[in-house]
Order: structure tokens, then sequence, then C-alpha cells
């Protein structure tokens, strides 16, 4: 049997060869020589080609029944959004039952507070109570209503007032909420197609509003004036279109989220050597910083109209709400104009404005 099969297969080879060596295989068609296994190669181009050109075939669509549709629903089991919610992963924040000042009271006892950023102490100040009490008769809670329309104050503009005349600028704007301050001051003068080169230490509000601003962002490493200082180099080195765009340094004067304090004569001198905007949230700073409180500039010596822009938060020294921006009368016009600032209702500032007026005062 094997004999047998091993002579139809010589045969077959045999048959092969004859074809292959046939005159047709040797033929020459248009100056081109044409062996046999030319015309095998030509004939599988061929067939991969008509099978590649064919419309490949799709089973006519059935619609599903009601019971295939209610089958495949309860078989469906969604992803969940979170990982398994264990014991260990349940817990409480703590509840205050009193004033967050130094000492305050959780769960019946006293503890001393390490978490308040109350740092000049004027929460549960007895004269700042009474005299709160004064504003809350005549004022009533809050202004409901925006100050681009009837929601100003006096009280408000006697607040900016004594915030310009306490910092040495010509003009301030405030904030109904201190952490929308500086993301709301950002995208209001920073558009897109402007440089901001910020510190890679800012904290979220900061880095919202970069977000929003839509410009061309650069880090540099966190508090590092060599890196600020090449950064600045590298943006404006033979950029003849950085010549013709905004450009700002966005810094804090003390990092949240590290506790450094930004050198400010080191960068008002890169900003006036590069021609830049210094935009400085002060939010820890202010009331703290300085002889007198008022913040990096008076720590530093540095003259405060050389810095173009600050934003605070008035939660942490001031123990209140609310933010302000500061600066000269110009930035202060465009925030006024900007329609997302000019909607905001105004804080309810006529409860704490004892709070701020004796801030001032001392």
């Amino acid at each position: 049997m094997a004999v047998a099969v091993a002579n139809m297969t010589t045969a077959a080879l045999d048959w092969v060869s004859v074809k292959f060596n046939a005159p047709l295989a040797g033929m020459v068609v248009f100056g081109v020589h044409i062996h046999g296994h030319l015309v095998v190669e030509v004939l599988l181009i061929a067939v991969i080609l008509f099978q590649l050109s064919r419309k490949s075939y799709k089973p006519p669509k059935k619609p599903l029944t009601e019971k295939e549709i209610d089958d495949l629903c309860d078989e469906w089991a969604p992803e969940p959004l979170h990982p398994p919610i264990t014991e260990e992963m349940l817990s409480e924040p703590p509840t205050l039952e009193s004033a967050a000042g130094p000492h305050t009271i959780i769960d019946g006892k006293e503890v001393v507070n390490f978490a308040s950023a109350n740092y000049l102490g004027l929460i549960g100040h007895e004269k700042i109570n009474d005299s709160c009490i004064g504003s809350l008769e005549k004022y009533g809670v809050g202004s409901c209503g925006p100050r681009g329309f009837y929601g100003t104050i006096d009280v408000h503009l006697d607040c900016e007032a004594r915030i310009s005349k306490f910092l040495g600028t010509p003009d301030s704007i405030l904030y109904s909420y201190g952490i929308s301050t500086i993301f709301s001051v950002i995208p209001a003068f920073c558009k897109k197609g402007d440089i901001i080169v910020v510190d890679e230490g800012v904290h979220w509000a900061v880095q919202n509003g970069l977000y929003l601003s839509r410009s061309t962002i650069v880090y540099f490493k966190h508090n590092d004036m060599s890196s600020l200082k090449s950064t600045l180099e590298k943006v404006t080195r033979g950029n003849r279109r950085a010549e013709k765009i905004r450009r700002y340094i966005v810094v804090e004067a003390i990092y949240q989220n590290s506790g450094q304090i930004a050198p400010l004569d080191e960068i008002i001198r890169l900003k006036e050597k590069y021609l830049f905007r210094v935009v400085l949230d002060e939010s820890h700073s202010f009331g703290v910083l300085g002889s007198s409180g008022r913040g990096l500039a008076e720590h530093y010596g540095v003259p405060v109209e050389k810095i173009d822009i600050i934003t605070a938060g008035m939660g942490n020294a001031l123990a209140t709400d609310g933010g302000f921006c500061t600066g000269s009368v110009r930035v202060v016009d465009h925030q006024h104009l900007c329609l997302h600032i000019l909607l905001v209702l105004q804080l309810p500032l006529l409860i704490i404005w004892r709070r701020i007026q004796l801030f001032f005062q001392n």
C-alpha cells in the first residue's frame, strides 16, 4: 500500500514538472520571459484581490423579542463605580460643637485645635461678636444680588477702600468665595495664546485658574529661582512672538502645599529683566508676614507697586469668608467689567464686617 502511494506521488510530481516545462511556460510575451512559477504567482495574486474586493457576508438582522430583551437585562451586571467599601474605610470627620478657635469642643470634650487657619485668633473675639449684632440688625444677612446690579452696599466699598489703604495699592475688589478669587482673576487677565510661567507647587485653586485661562502653561521647579530664570530665558530667547503677547509669573507668597515662602525680591528682579507681570496669591501670608501683617512685599521690603496683581482669601488671618484682589485702578476696573465676576452674588460681609474693621484698626 505504501509503495502504491509513493508511486502515485512520484507520478504527480513528474506531471507538474512536465507542465511547468511546457512550451507555454517558456514563452515570451511582449518581450518578457514567462516561467511556470510566474503563472502560479499571478493566479494567486488574482485570487487574493478577488477575495479582498468581495463584500463581507452579514447575516440579516432580526429584531430581538421581548423575552430576549428581558433575558439580556437580567443577565447584565454593571461594573461598580468604586471599589467595595470596607469597614476600615468608613470614618466620620470630627464635628465641632463650638467656635473653631485655639481651643474647641468635640464630642463634649475640649481639645486643642491645630487644624484651623485662624492665624490671628479672631474667631470668637467678644468685641467682634458684639459689634456683629449691630451690623446684622442694620443690614441683615446678605446683599441678595450681584455687585453689578443691586448688590453693592456701603460696607463693601468701605472694606475695599480699607484694604487698599492698608496695603498701599490704588484700588481693590471683593470676591464672594476665597478660592474663587485666584481662579477667577487668572482667566480674567490671561487668555488663549498668553504665556504663564508658574511654580509647580501651587495649590488646586491656582491650577484651576490656569486651566480656565486656556493659556500656554510652563512650570518651573518648586521655589527654585535658578529654574525660574532658565524657564524665562527659554521662553523669551529667540521668540519674537513672545514679545507681542502677555506674559505672567504666578506664585504664592506662602505655598499652601509646602509652607515655603517665595523669594519675592528675586522674582521681582527676574520679572523686570524678562518683562513679565507677577500675579501673587497671599492667602496664607496676608496678616501674617511683615512687621504689620501687610504680606510678602513688606516681609522682603519690596515696593508693593512692583507686584502687578495681588489676591488673597480672607478665610485665614481674617477668619471670615470671601477674598479680594488689589492692584492698580485698571486692574480692578477690568474685573468689574468681567461678566463671570459681575454676575456672582456678593458675599454677606455684613455680619462679619466688624471683624475686618477691627483688623485694619489694629
